[in-house]
């Protein structure tokens, strides 16, 4: 009796430590399978924001692509105000910020008025003379057919013929059209934005719960504007006196729609390297067909890319410095998206877009990686990154 006693009693007593330690290899399981869980799950919100990013994107088309290019417009206007006070060093006339604010709203309403008017007329002109253009470029395949000893039709005829550019350039007119149709919203979010420059700084002191927060917030979003006002001036300069030098060659060359071309030179150097051989590549082809001297055509396009090569490559790293390279990947990877997203507007717009986001990611150490992923040559100004830091209690 007493050994059935012990007997029964000892069987309930061991249930008890063969439940609990199951229930332990379980928690501790779950607890070994909690970080992959929880990578698992910040990988997956990431992928479903950057979908929501995309399909907001496409939706909001008709909205987003004023704005973003009234803040351009903006960050311009802002840079040219910058540039207005600096030039006191030179002339020794102190320049208000008021004036300066007048100055640089007056001058970039004339380029924009000048650029939209020169694009518009030079397209126009350019698609009357395409039909002479195509006949021209026949007229050389076919003696340079002749000169091999072909007697035949020239083959390619009809491939040209087909090619159409006319639809490409009503495309680029239809899209500046469409733009220059939204100038009354732009005008207006380009003014709500001059009004929110004034009463900003409140409200990031309102924003920020300590002084030592208040300071390190205050620090990085005036190092980021630098930056993006840096990068706003310098290249628009520089892209002014690509243009200039490039047009001066052009009109003494006698190339036709030289103004064109010019402003092509203007817009496309925003884009680097890329944009300097495509804005070559046009005017190129068109002396190949408008001239019959191929010494002039080998000089001026010489010219033409000596041009942009010198001023991006030698002049621009100097006064801008290497904080704000992109690599031409990331370019080329820039253009096809933004394009498929918002057409050609969006391909003028997809570098400056990535330089200033470029610029941000690179202020804050959680995100550095990221920009030097997206850089030329990995080389990022590291003395001006700013770290999370703790609130003061």
């Amino acid at each position: 009796m007493t050994d059935d006693s012990r007997t029964g009693s000892a069987v309930p007593a061991s249930e008890p430590d063969e439940t609990a330690g199951d229930e332990g290899r379980a928690h501790r399981h779950l607890l070994s399978d909690a970080p992959a869980r929880l990578r698992f799950l910040n990988i997956a919100a990431a992928l479903g924001l950057v979908a929501l990013l995309f399909f907001v994107l496409v939706v909001g088309r008709d909205f987003l692509v004023p704005f973003v290019v009234a803040v351009a417009i903006w960050y311009l206007m802002i840079a040219l105000k910058d540039s207005f006070k600096q030039s006191t060093k030179y002339t020794r006339i102190p320049v208000p910020d008021a004036i300066a604010m007048i100055l640089a709203i007056a001058a970039t309403v004339l380029a924009i008025t000048l650029i939209v008017v020169l694009i518009n007329s030079s397209i126009n002109g350019v698609i009357a003379q395409i039909p002479k253009y195509q006949d021209r470029i026949n007229d050389i395949i076919g003696n340079t057919l002749k000169l091999t000893g072909y007697e035949g039709e020239n083959p390619l005829r009809e491939f040209i013929a087909n090619l159409r550019p006319q639809e490409y350039l009503s495309r680029a007119a239809s899209a500046i059209g469409g733009l220059v149709q939204d100038m009354g919203l732009i005008i207006v979010y380009v003014l709500f934005l001059l009004l929110e420059t004034w009463t900003f700084r409140r409200k990031l002191n309102a924003m920020a719960r300590t002084d030592t927060h208040r300071e390190n917030l205050r620090t990085a979003i005036r190092e980021i504007g630098e930056d993006i006002n840096t990068y706003m001036r310098i290249k628009t300069w520089l892209s002014a006196a690509v243009a200039v030098l490039c047009y001066a060659a052009m009109k003494l060359a006698g190339v036709d729609f030289a103004e064109f071309w010019a402003v092509l030179f203007f817009l496309l150097n925003y884009i680097p390297t890329i944009g300097a051989i495509l804005a070559v590549f046009f005017p190129a082809m068109l002396m190949i067909v408008q001239f019959t001297s191929i010494p002039l055509i080998v000089s001026v396009i010489v010219v033409l890319i000596a041009i942009p090569t010198v001023i991006n490559n030698f002049v621009e790293p100097r006064m801008m410095g290497r904080s704000l390279n992109l690599s031409s990947l990331v370019i080329i990877m820039s253009l096809i998206l933004w394009g498929s997203i918002w057409g050609i507007i969006g391909m003028f717009l997809c570098v400056p877009i990535m330089v200033i986001l470029n610029i941000v990611l690179a202020k804050f150490d959680s995100t550095r990686p990221i920009a030097v992923m997206l850089s030329a040559n990995g080389r990022i100004d590291s003395n001006r990154a700013v770290t999370a830091s703790q609130p003061a209690e």
